[in-house]
């Protein structure tokens, strides 16, 4: 979803799934096959305009997977976004064309044994059916269902991000260890192409982990009889899979994105607001994945997922020609340096506490004479403070 004034206004000119802002040639689907030439690299897609007609459907095509639709009548285009066309078939089926391929995410989950298993009874619907080549997936079919409006996704955030928690805790034995390096080097990539002018990296702590691949969007979220929310599996964004390489991240970059999306129609009102929506997600996941030191901004926090989020969301605002989007967002990087600052001087601060403790436990181990216990007693002293500082200090995670 686009920053309010900024909602798919070229519609009319470009597909809003068409990255016109980054790449210097017309839509036109025939060309996708080999390849759009970009500034971050290759773009590759195919034709989907065939997928338009029933005789597409009924006809057979390599790569295709699962419980394939028979006797296609009818096709009938219903929504267009970011990610590509959505079409019911038949009045029976719902098709998602990508015309743009950004690897395999939708298929895998839905092929993979253990992780379909796994995701059997959370909040997620899965495709039945799909098509793939080299590139990635270009369509996937779903049991016929019915996309909430943005605009009442937004007036429940919390709804949504339970049902995030619900698949995030479904995954947890499928989770990777901390690999805060090749995050880094993925902020690092993002960075470099976007040529911003921040930089920032985070030792994260050994309980944020990464899970298997499960991209979201406002736009992909649906309800039951009952009235709670279901994820719709989806597809890496464009810019995403342009800019950095796939890795498995941890769920609360989910939230992140989430949380910066809505920040964007002003979803929040204060501090607290943001936080009851961290909460509500920690409330389904592992509890040491909200602990304090998980959520510790020294350690990275939400605030470095926050800052991927918002470049991702620059990036698509230059890809897109979102005006209104990338001016919020470089707003929000222009306040990025005041934390990082504060957190310079908290290394210096905390240098200075762990110098004081060990200083005192020496001096009480080694030392002797008149000045032994002044020593110690200064020494635990300066510990004490600079630990207060620190604790003052430490920009609040939320």
């Amino acid at each position: 979803m686009a920053a309010s004034g900024d909602s798919f206004a070229d519609s009319a000119v470009h597909p809003p799934w068409f990255p016109h802002a980054l790449v210097d040639r017309a839509c036109v689907p025939a060309t996708f096959a080999d390849g759009l030439p970009s500034p971050w690299g290759r773009i590759h897609g195919w034709d989907h305009t065939g997928a338009l007609s029933p005789d597409w459907w009924n006809q057979e095509h390599d790569g295709r997977w699962g419980a394939w639709p028979d006797a296609i009548k009818s096709v009938e285009v219903v929504s267009e976004s970011r990610l590509g066309l959505t079409v019911h078939l038949n009045g029976t089926w719902v098709a998602r064309l990508y015309p743009f391929q950004t690897g395999m995410d939708v298929s895998t989950l839905a092929l993979f044994e253990p992780w379909t298993n796994a995701l059997s009874s959370a909040p997620i619907l899965l495709p039945v059916a799909g098509q793939k080549n080299e590139h990635g997936d270009q369509v996937a079919v779903f049991e016929m269902h019915t996309c909430l409006s943005t605009e009442t996704v937004v007036e429940r955030p919390h709804d949504l991000v339970r049902a995030a928690a619900g698949v995030h805790a479904a995954l947890v034995a499928h989770a990777t260890p901390n690999t805060e390096r090749r995050w880094n080097e993925r902020l690092k990539v993002i960075e470099d192409q976007l040529k911003t002018t921040t930089l920032w990296r985070a030792p994260h702590s050994k309980h944020v982990v990464g899970l298997p691949s499960t991209p979201f969007s406002l736009d992909g979220v649906v309800a039951d009889a009952s009235g709670a929310m279901a994820l719709i599996a989806q597809p890496r964004s464009l810019v995403d899979h342009l800019l950095a390489p796939s890795e498995r991240l941890p769920g609360v970059s989910s939230i992140a994105m989430f949380e910066q999306r809505l920040s964007l129609v002003e979803g929040f009102d204060s501090p607290e607001s943001r936080e009851g929506f961290y909460r509500a997600w920690g409330d389904g996941v592992p509890s040491s994945w909200t602990s304090r030191s998980s959520l510790s901004t020294a350690n990275g926090g939400v605030w470095i997922w926050r800052y991927e989020a918002m470049l991702l969301m620059l990036a698509e605002a230059r890809a897109y020609g979102l005006k209104k989007q990338a001016k919020a967002c470089d707003r929000w990087l222009f306040d990025v340096s005041r934390i990082q600052a504060r957190l310079g001087e908290l290394r210096t601060v905390h240098a200075v506490r762990r110098g004081g403790m060990w200083a005192a436990i020496a001096a009480a181990l080694l030392g002797s004479g008149p000045i032994q216990i002044p020593f110690v007693l200064g020494s635990a002293g300066v510990a004490l403070a600079a630990h207060f500082v620190h604790q003052r200090r430490m920009p609040p995670p939320f």
